[in-house]
């Protein structure tokens, strides 16, 4: 299978490589995190006919270590699994190098081709925040990406502890049939409940934007987020404030 060497930071193209000099540092939320171990990230083709995304991530993505080692991710270290229409989202934890995680974000046209990922961690991100929502905990470190994909450009949020991560991904609306209908947003948006592998899911539809939200969190606990966020044409979505 053809493999890919590359930097684990935002990859849109999964192209080109990096030497191991510039990959000491981890990019996340405008901070860099020092790692002692992993230096990048080798990319192969999702085998045909996978179905699972947690397979077609384990199958395209293994880590690359400092002593030449190698290690591929593990479906046991799923954090959640979302899919609603062609998009997919699935978040897990690095082998050996907790707490460390990757966000993947795929898209299907009879086979998932991975769109972006990115890569972060605990040690030496700046201060937790709140940013008005409400949050599982109090406050929750913050890291972002956009994927200018010229057929649906994405945007993601993901909101993370220690133990806990919710990611938040902004597209445009498309039809979709996917999901339970739950409740109603303030603004009469049905909420679709997501019935997933791994984690809990919702999504809905509000001023012609898809907004699905989901992690390792409960569903209520997802339901009091949405609740809090401001409307998708905000210059700040999704949060109340740009600080």
């Amino acid at each position: 299978m053809r493999r890919i060497g590359i930097i684990g930071v935002l990859v849109l193209g999964l192209t080109g490589c990096t030497s191991p000099e510039e990959m000491e540092f981890v990019e996340t939320g405008g901070e860099e995190i020092e790692t002692s171990e992993w230096i990048g990230t080798l990319v192969e083709d999702v085998p045909k006919g996978t179905e699972s995304l947690s397979d077609a991530v384990v199958h395209q993505i293994t880590l690359q270590y400092k002593d030449g080692s190698e290690r591929r991710l593990a479906t046991k270290d799923v954090i959640y699994e979302a899919k609603v229409g062609d998009i997919g989202l699935i978040a897990i934890g690095h082998p050996n190098q907790m707490p460390s995680f990757g966000v993947y974000h795929y898209s299907r046209d009879g086979e998932w081709i991975m769109r972006g990922m990115k890569h972060f961690g605990i040690v030496g991100v700046s201060e937790k925040t709140q940013h008005g929502l409400a949050l599982p905990q109090d406050s929750m470190y913050i890291i972002d990406s956009e994927i200018d994909d010229s057929e649906r450009p994405v945007k993601l949020w993901t909101l993370y502890d220690e133990t806990q991560l919710v990611t938040i991904l902004m597209t445009d609306a498309f039809s979709v049939g996917d999901g339970e209908p739950i409740n109603q947003n303030a603004d009469g948006a049905e909420r679709y409940r997501l019935n997933q592998p791994s984690g809990n899911g919702l999504y809905y539809i509000s001023q012609d934007k898809l907004i699905l939200v989901t992690g390792n969190v409960s569903e209520e606990e997802l339901w009091t987020l949405v609740d809090s966020l401001p409307d998708p044409s905000s210059e700040s979505f999704p949060f109340h404030n740009s600080k």
